[in-house]
């Protein structure tokens, strides 16, 4: 299997596929739920990347994320109203 999901490009479907077998084989999970559970790793770790990659390319000087942002320094700024 891992030849297969290597030869199709899903690389981390081919690194995790052995947990998701062995959960789906333990509680009987439908195969459309195994499934949906090993492209959604797949889907995450693509989006990931590419958003590791765009920030990269971007050539920002450093990252700053909205969990880091000081509140207290610009009070007019409600935190509440921050997603």
């Amino acid at each position: 299997m891992n030849e297969l999901l290597s030869g199709l490009g899903l690389s981390q479907a081919e690194e995790v596929v052995e947990a998701p077998l062995e959960r789906a084989s333990k509680e009987d999970l439908p195969y459309a739920q195994f499934l949906s559970e090993l492209l959604r790793s797949e889907a995450d770790a693509r989006r990931s990347r590419y958003l590791k990659t765009r920030m990269r390319l971007a050539h920002l000087p450093y990252v700053k994320t909205l969990a880091a942002f000081d509140f207290a320094f610009q009070p007019s700024n409600d935190e509440r109203r921050v997603p």
